[in-house]
C-alpha cells in the first residue's frame, strides 16, 4: 500500500519540549492549575498527554477542582487555557526538535508523502513551533492543525480527517467526526508518543506507529495496539522501508 499522508504529533514525538529537566507541557499544566488553586498530581497530568488542552482543563477542573458544568467552569477553563498558551509561547524559542525529526520529515517529502503536524497545543503555539524549527519555511510540513481548530481532539479522528482533506484525499465537505466507509485509511500514517495518538490512528485503521520518546512506556503504548512501537521518530524511515511502505534505497 502506497502512503500518501503522514500525520505526526509534536510534543515528545517531533518536538523536544523538555526545559530545565521537565516536560514543558506538564509543567505549564501544573502552573496553570495553580493559578486557580487546584493541585493535580503529576501522574494524572501525564495521563492527559495527547489530549486537546481545553478538554484537559475542563475535565480536571471538574474532577480535581470541584467545578461543575456551567459558566464558572467555562470561564475558569478559558482563563487557565490563556495562561497555559502564554507560557508555551514564551518558551517556543527554547524548544528543539527531537533527534531525527527533520530527517524524517525530509524523507517523507522526498517520497511524495503529504506531511502534516497535529497537536493538542493551541493552533497559534503549533504554528509558532513549526516556524521556529524551520519546518514551515523549508517546505517540510504541508499542513498544521490542532484539536481545537479541527473541531475535536484525540482520540477522535478530526485532525486526521482535516489533514486528509488538505491533502486532497477527502472532499472538503466530508464528515470529520467518525471513520468513513469506503475510505482506505491504509494510505495514512499516524505517528505519536501517547495512547491517545495510537487510538487516533487505530480507530480508523490507519498505519499507526508509536514512539517511546515521550513519558508513556513501551508496554503502555503496545497495549493500545499500534502497528509498531519504535524508540523514536528517527527510526520511522528505516521501518517504512523495511516493511515495504516506501521503496528501499
Amino acid at each position: 500500500m502506497t502512503l500518501r499522508l503522514a500525520l505526526l504529533d509534536m510534543a515528545a514525538t517531533t518536538v523536544d519540549d523538555t526545559i530545565d529537566g521537565r516536560p514543558l507541557v506538564l509543567q505549564s499544566f501544573a502552573d496553570s492549575f495553580a493559578v486557580a488553586g487546584v493541585v493535580v498530581p503529576w501522574e494524572v497530568l501525564n495521563a492527559q498527554r495527547g489530549k486537546d488542552k481545553r478538554e484537559v482543563f475542563q475535565t480536571l477542573l471538574t474532577s480535581h477542582g470541584g467545578l461543575s458544568s456551567g459558566t464558572q467552569l467555562e470561564e475558569t477553563t478559558q482563563r487557565l487555557l490563556a495562561h497555559f498558551t502564554a507560557q508555551l509561547l514564551q518558551n517556543v524559542s527554547r524548544l528543539r526538535e527531537m533527534p531525527g525529526a527533520t530527517t524524517t520529515l525530509r524523507f517523507l517529502k522526498q517520497h511524495g508523502i503529504f506531511t502534516a503536524l497535529g497537536s493538542g497545543f493551541p493552533l497559534e503555539v503549533t504554528q509558532a513551533i513549526a516556524q521556529h524549527l524551520g519546518w514551515s519555511s523549508a517546505g517540510l510540513v504541508d499542513y498544521v492543525t490542532c484539536g481545537e481548530a479541527a473541531g475535536g481532539g484525540r482520540p477522535q479522528p478530526h485532525m486526521l480527517h482535516r489533514a486528509m482533506q488538505a491533502a486532497g484525499l477527502l472532499a472538503t465537505d466530508s464528515p470529520v467526526d467518525q471513520a468513513l466507509p469506503g475510505v482506505d485509511y491504509r494510505q495514512v500514517l499516524k505517528v505519536g508518543d501517547t495512547v491517545q495518538d495510537v487510538a487516533e490512528g487505530c480507530n480508523v485503521g490507519a498505519l499507526t506507529i508509536a514512539v517511546t520518546s515521550g513519558t508513556q512506556s513501551a508496554a503502555t503504548l503496545a497495549a493500545a495496539g499500534p502497528t509498531a512501537v519504535l524508540p523514536s521518530v528517527a527510526e520511522v524511515p528505516h521501518w517504512l522501508q523495511a516493511h515495504g511502505y516506501v521503496p528501499a534505497g
